[in-house]
């Protein structure tokens, strides 16, 4: 999604039903950024749990389970990442944690220090043309690897 400006706020949640966030289901006007950030908890909880956080036998299961239920992680999990999904996936948009800070989060991070901010650039019109870019500093993905 490219913004032209900072107001993210949209009416309509197309998608993957057990990817919806809480204020999507509810059919009110919501930002889309804290919609999508929910999606990546939902994403990183699969990924380590294998299974959904919120999954109902229906859709209207599956909304309201996303709307009424606690999210539920395993006591033994590390403290350090259930702090990252309990910050993904809270229910409360204006609490919910935001990329940029999951970016600096303990657990992503570890012992390594942040992650470093690619600068990427697209690759469109030589791509169109057929060649690749004249100071071959860009490797097939689009990331200057020079910088």
């Amino acid at each position: 999604m490219v913004l032209q400006d900072d107001n993210d706020e949209l009416r309509r949640s197309p998608g993957t039903p057990v990817f919806t966030a809480p204020e999507c289901c509810l059919g009110v006007i919501y930002h889309g950024k804290a919609a999508d950030t929910w999606a990546v908890g939902v994403t990183l909880y699969c990924m380590i749990l294998g299974q959904y956080p919120f999954l109902g036998e229906t859709l209207h299961d599956t909304y309201d389970k996303i709307v009424n239920n606690p999210l539920v992680l395993p006591d033994e999990m590390n403290a350090e990442l259930k702090d990252l999904l309990e910050g993904l996936l809270c229910k409360d948009p204006a609490l919910r944690i935001t990329l940029d800070a999951v970016t600096n989060h303990t657990w992503v991070i570890g012992d390594d220090g942040p992650i470093p901010q690619y600068l990427c650039w697209c690759k469109r019109s030589s791509m169109q043309k057929g060649r690749e870019p004249s100071d071959g500093s860009n490797d097939s993905t689009g990331i200057n690897l020079t910088e």
